[in-house]
């Protein structure tokens, strides 16, 4: 499957969709906008807000902390991105639009997250849902567990 980061034909859309998001919300489009949202759509695996920024930086342009919250909010609230509930400590985001559905595997221990297909879970979450009267909005899949590195490294401390 493409993914929008590789398909330049899939991004007009998405800027269409936030655009006409943020009218509705009284709020422009800026130049700091435009940019978080060409680099949070570059993204292909889960990330953090200040990954984000740190990489912005990086590359050299000028965007805040709280814009950079605050942009991750209204991609959240446009549905573009969503938030991946991995650990209490830092919120994590994964683009959905134009994207196949994921899980996560978390590794508790070492916080690796490992991602993968979940077409299946999804038609289980949608039958659950319909079966309870419920009009199904999204789900999350996320296994916590020990990944075998860090139970080789448990091991090579207690042997």
């Amino acid at each position: 499957m493409k993914t929008l980061a590789n398909d330049k034909d899939m991004i007009l859309p998405v800027c269409a969709i936030f655009r006409r998001f943020l009218k509705t919300q009284g709020l422009k489009f800026t130049t700091e906008r435009a940019l978080i949202l060409d680099a949070v759509l570059g993204k292909e695996e889960v990330f953090e807000a200040d990954e984000l920024l740190n990489e912005m930086r990086d590359a050299e342009h000028r965007v805040s902390k709280a814009t950079i919250y605050r942009t991750l909010k209204h991609l959240l609230e446009a549905n573009i991105i969503s938030e991946v509930l991995i650990d209490s400590r830092q919120a994590h985001y994964r683009t959905i639009f134009g994207r196949e559905p994921k899980g996560h595997l978390v590794c508790v221990e070492t916080g690796k997250i490992i991602e993968f297909p979940v077409q299946e879970l999804g038609e289980i979450a949608d039958r659950i849902a319909k079966e309870h009267g419920y009009d199904p909005v999204s789900h999350r899949f996320v296994i916590y567990g020990v990944s075998p590195e860090a139970q080789k490294g448990a091991q090579a401390v207690d042997g």
